[in-house]
């Protein structure tokens, strides 16, 4: 049924040749496909954009929506929303919404050296169904449309998509295909998979995947990951240690309360950035949680699972988890994204029904004993942004709790950044093994911090507190790093 006029959906075509502002009359269950095809027959009928099969399996619809990658079949209008739709990013546009995937989809083609029948026949059932995920890609580019190394000029990864038919390709033949280094240069954020309309877990699933079977295969990781791994098995940190660390001077019990929380450093914690540790620890004894800081903890393994090395990733788990067991807490806490992720995610799997402890986040403790609505005060008006850890936002789903706590903040002003869910360029490996792609990540942070004005740019990863911080330096902008357990500690 047609609604009237007045439930009209606005939409907004932005391409380098035309702008466009097109009323389309709503009708229930309208995609905006639906209402491209309509301003098409009615409105603008030398209008090009590409659809096939109408079904999410073709691809071909994909575009910008409000400058997120989107299928247009897939998407919903509701009747009064308006949308600015664009073509894809990192494609040359042929006219209007269509562009040229050529660029992309030529460089899948040559991974493909053999017949589907000629693999598929010898292939065991088992590997056929972890084959099922990675093959249903539709091709539609949202993940090189999305992919912030892309997004930020680098050439060096060759988008989601291809790494995905490597992943592929590896599974199918008993050696991986070959490929330079550019499969560590992906920070495993997951805004591929984020935007995926198929769901396909191209970091756990491609990425990672393939830098183990590189690793098995003695083909690598590089150089700086492979000795980053080495230092965290032989002295539990992947870090090299300068001065007296955070647990020689504060492992211990701390605070009281109902809640026997377990601190979870990290490596940079300990061994580089010790105040974040005193902030947690000030913050449990103010608002009644039992903190108990063991001095017998090790790397989680976080960027030795990132870059492939499984077998020492899985040796510290194990180490980990007999602390575990002797402290016997109600929830393990945490104070790196990173280092949350892992246990979260990566250790059921690593431990099976061993690792039987919940996990928090430092921001979903604190919103649970509703710190929040204590509150905290900073003795000056301070301007405050805020940078979404991709191993916190999109690793752990943790948004909303980091922003209840900087919000309930007296004298603070809370300025949103343009992105502030876009990776820095921190994780994956590419800091360590691919600094020059990191600076230029945090380069794009570093302006978007200068476009809010904040004196503080506030984040709960110690890895992006480095990058970031680093890249404010390099372009001069005048905004200090905190992590926000420091901030809020300082606000008690």
């Amino acid at each position: 049924m047609v609604r009237d006029l007045n439930e009209a959906v606005v939409i907004r075509i932005e391409t380098p040749e035309r702008s466009e502002r097109v009323k389309v009359p709503y009708r229930e269950g309208m995609t905006l496909l639906d209402a491209l095809r309509w301003i098409k027959e009615h409105e603008i009928p030398d209008l090009e954009f590409e659809f096939s099969c109408r079904n999410a399996q073709c691809g071909t619809c994909a575009v910008l929506v409000n400058g997120k990658a989107r299928l247009a079949c897939e998407y919903r209008l509701e009747p009064g929303q308006e949308v600015t739709v664009g073509p894809l990013r990192h494609l040359p546009v042929v006219k209007d919404l269509a562009v040229d995937w050529s660029a992309v989809t030529s460089r899948l083609r040559p991974l493909s050296p053999k017949s589907h029948r000629e693999w598929f026949r010898r292939m065991e059932p088992e590997k056929q169904r972890k084959l099922y995920e990675l093959r249903s890609c539709i091709e539609c580019l949202c993940c090189v449309a999305e992919c912030p190394v892309i997004k930020a000029g680098s050439a060096r990864n060759p988008g989601p998509i291809v790494l995905r038919k490597v992943a592929e390709e590896a599974e199918k033949w008993d050696e991986s295909p070959e490929i330079d280094d550019s499969v560590y240069a992906c920070t495993t954020c997951h805004t591929c998979a984020e935007v995926c309309p198929k769901d396909i877990e191209i970091p756990a699933k491609a990425v990672e995947t393939v830098r183990a079977r590189l690793y098995e295969e003695g083909k690598g990781p590089l150089p700086e990951h492979k000795e980053l791994g080495e230092r965290a098995v032989r002295t539990g940190r992947s870090v090299e240690k300068r001065d007296r660390s955070f647990l020689e001077e504060y492992s211990g019990e701390y605070g009281e309360g109902d809640v026997k929380a377990m601190f979870f450093t990290g490596c940079l914690v300990d061994y580089r950035l010790p105040d974040t540790g005193k902030a947690l620890v000030r913050l449990a004894e103010e608002l009644g949680i039992r903190l108990i800081v063991p001095r017998e903890q090790v790397c989680c393994g976080s960027p030795l699972l990132r870059t492939g090395q499984h077998d020492r990733a899985e040796r510290l788990a194990f180490e980990n988890l007999e602390t575990f067991r002797r402290v016997d807490p109600d929830v393990i806490v945490t104070v790196c994204a990173g280092c949350g992720a892992t246990l979260k995610n990566n250790y059921p799997e690593l431990l099976g029904d061993r690792f039987e402890w919940d996990v928090l986040d430092v921001t979903e403790l604190l919103v649970e004993i509703r710190a929040h609505e204590r509150g905290f005060r900073l003795p000056e008006r301070t301007t405050v942004t805020y940078h979404d850890p991709c191993h916190l936002k999109r690793g752990q789903g943790v948004e909303d709790e980091p922003r209840k706590l900087i919000r309930s903040i007296e004298n603070v002003e809370f300025v949103e950044m343009e992105e502030p869910d876009r990776c820095c360029g921190a994780g994956g490996g590419v800091r360590s093994g691919l600094p020059e792609l990191a600076e230029l990540m945090s380069d794009v942070k570093a302006h978007m911090v200068r476009e809010t004005g904040a004196e503080v740019l506030t984040t709960v990863c110690p890895f992006c507190e480095y990058n970031l911080r680093e890249g404010l330096e390099r372009n001069d902008v005048e905004a200090r790093v905190e992590n926000l357990t420091v901030l809020l500690s300082r606000g008690l």
